[in-house]
């Protein structure tokens, strides 16, 4: 943890975007580069406003708490317009406050 899951009706050609869209996350929360995963799924059956034309992403960050998550949001969504061939307007990003207890790494509960 934390857990970063950028998915995109967009066409990916950074081979980057997952490993930095980690260490972004990393910074920002304050958590060890080594406990967290990244994954970028691009190319996906996704519509925006209503229409599949419109390019956005639907990001997901799950964490064992959270340091400042109006950073990591603002930042994010900079990566990804960056990155990726979407508007900010099309950028969402649900965050899940996991349980110690619920998360494992390495077959050890963290809680």
């Amino acid at each position: 943890m934390p857990f970063v899951t950028i998915n995109t009706n967009a066409e990916n050609k950074d081979r980057h975007l997952a490993e930095d869209a980690a260490r972004l996350a990393a910074e920002i929360l304050g958590k060890p580069i080594s406990y967290v995963v990244a994954t970028v799924r691009a190319g996906q059956d996704m519509a925006f406003d209503g229409s599949s034309e419109n390019k956005g992403a639907l990001i997901e960050v799950k964490s064992v708490g959270f340091a400042d998550k109006a950073e990591l949001a603002r930042r994010l969504t900079e990566l990804t317009t960056a990155r990726l061939d979407v508007e900010a307007r099309f950028v969402n990003i649900e965050f899940v406050n996991l349980a110690a207890a619920d998360v494992a790494i390495a077959g050890r509960l963290l809680g």
